[in-house]
């Protein structure tokens, strides 16, 4: 059965909704529990805390891409109905997730055992409480990673907007706890406990909504089928592949800081990423659509609603994106003072190098590899990912040695650009059938039009306040007017006519909504 193009609109619609709501609980939560951390625990336990995310971040490599098999099976079940075959893929991937926590629980013992020789410990640090909290927190890792695969299968049925109010649930839970932690004076082994906890307990509940939703789902022992690993395999292993390559930019760089400068150099490098990391978030809300709604449709064989789609979404993705980017930018410096009293100019570099890098990241890759991905260029982005990790690594560790943290930050710059702008996104031109220039003439170069407004807007006022001037209410006023200005813009500058049509018609779908 085909996916009506009304409803698929629809259903983009209220995901997307609802990936917003979702992410201004995460923005608004992550200013305080950031500023709670930061000062709270001091440099030293703040960068150990990122730290420990970052390596067990990479538990996710046990994963083998099976979270995105599982995401597109679901996809292709929602056309197809071959529950018999749904239940064995699912508890083949269920039940090898269960071998995988126990490496887990392998690799904790092996690193607390480790610890004070992988990393660079201030003098008179207390490793013992350091190597109970990795303890702890791996233990409880591998427990809650069989469980993350409903986060999944709910993108998978296009019901994003389901797990987001459970994410958004446990936002709340999980700040109201830290802050409580604080508050009654505990420390960094509670805060890792509590975190991991309520992860778990949220998957339990995404766990019972995926088994009501899919009344045919059987998960059991009996169900795994050995011989399925190897035809999963043949789209997870490409699909780990991709993963891998996210993961070296988004976790690596706090490891190599962390072994080659310290625990103070990590918390250096980890302030300085947080705008890249609400950049990422405010923009990537609409990506999550694209992999569900392209394996269905790409299954169904309808191609050429799959390139129409991917133009349209990469013009919405560059637009939004675009002036998120300018104000986190431009506003760096005043935003970081009143957030986390900082004016350090080596964080304020890192934050520079690493907006630039994500922004690059988002408008020429991140939706057009979602829907490469799920439509047989799997393989591909398997071979780009390798060498965008293998130069990672490599430039970040010669960087690092020349200039300091600020080089971890240089190394994840570079291939990312070059891979976004000279790979992936000829690629996606190839795909969609359409010619680089008319990708520039129809998206890029009306957008950096539309943007000169807003960017003269900000220089004006940061030429006009001076940094200890700035406060919460200016900053939201100039944020704001920014916006504002853009917005009102890009609806003649950027939007042709067919997208004023498309507005207008979200805009009384969104009106009549019955969630």
């Amino acid at each position: 059965m085909k996916p009506e193009k009304q409803n698929l609109k629809k259903i983009v619609l209220i995901n997307t909704v609802a990936n917003y709501v979702l992410v201004v609980a995460k923005f608004v939560t992550q200013i305080f529990i950031t500023r709670l951390l930061f000062l709270g625990l001091g440099k030293a336990s703040y960068g150990f805390w990122a730290l420990i995310w970052s390596i067990f971040g990479y538990s996710l490599l046990l994963d083998f891409g099976f979270g995105t098999s599982a995401k597109k099976i679901t996809a292709e079940m929602s056309v197809t109905h071959e529950y018999e075959l749904y239940n064995r893929q699912l508890s083949t991937i269920i039940f090898s997730y269960s071998v995988m926590s126990v490496f887990i629980i392998i690799a904790t013992i092996i690193l607390k055992s480790n610890l004070a020789l992988v990393f660079k410990f201030p003098e008179g640090a207390d490793i013992a409480y350091y190597q109970k909290v990795v303890l702890f927190f791996g233990i409880l890792i591998a427990f809650a990673f069989p469980t993350g695969v409903f986060n999944e299968i709910l993108i998978g049925l296009n019901k994003i907007y389901i797990r987001n109010i459970v994410r958004l649930i446990t936002i709340f839970v999980n700040f109201l706890g830290i802050f409580l932690i604080f508050k009654f004076g505990y420390g960094l082994l509670m805060l890792a406990v509590y975190s991991v906890c309520v992860i778990f307990l949220s998957h339990l509940v995404l766990a019972m909504i995926t088994l009501k939703l899919i009344p045919n789902l059987k998960i059991s022992i009996k169900y795994f089928d050995f011989s399925l690993l190897k035809e999963l395999v043949g789209f997870s292993f490409f699909a780990y592949i991709v993963m891998f390559a996210n993961m070296i930019i988004y976790k690596t760089d706090q490891i190599i800081v962390g072994a080659m400068l310290g625990l103070s150099s990590v918390a250096i490098y980890q302030i300085g990423s947080r705008l890249a990391w609400i950049l990422v978030q405010l923009s990537n809300q609409f990506q999550g659509n694209l992999s569900p709604i392209a394996a269905s449709l790409y299954k169904d064989g309808q191609h050429e609603r799959l390139g129409e789609i991917l133009i349209n979404s990469n013009k919405f993705i560059t637009f939004i994106t675009t002036i998120f980017f300018i104000i986190l930018t431009l506003l760096a410096k005043p935003i970081l003072y009143i957030w986390l009293e900082v004016t350090d100019p080596e964080i304020l570099t890192i934050t520079y190098l690493m907006n630039i890098s994500m922004y690059f990241l988002i408008i020429f890759r991140s939706g057009s590899a979602n829907v490469l991905l799920m439509t047989g260029s799997h393989k591909f982005l398997a071979v780009v990912g390798t060498a965008e990790s293998v130069i990672n690594i490599g430039l970040s560790i010669v960087f690092i040695l020349l200039f300091g943290v600020i080089g971890v930050a240089m190394g994840t710059l570079v291939p990312n650009v070059f891979l976004s702008i000279f790979i992936i996104f000829p690629a996606a031109c190839r795909f969609s059938r359409i010619k680089i220039w008319q990708y520039f003439t129809s998206i890029y170069i009306p957008i950096a039009f539309n943007s000169i407004i807003p960017i003269l807007l900000i220089f004006f006022f940061i030429s006009k306040i001076s940094i200890e001037s700035w406060n919460f209410f200016n900053l939201i006023s100039v944020a704001s007017l920014a916006g504002i200005s853009y917005l009102i813009t890009g609806y003649f500058i950027v939007m042709n006519h067919n997208d004023k049509r498309m507005f207008k018609e979200t805009v009384l779908s969104f009106k009549s909504l019955r969630l």
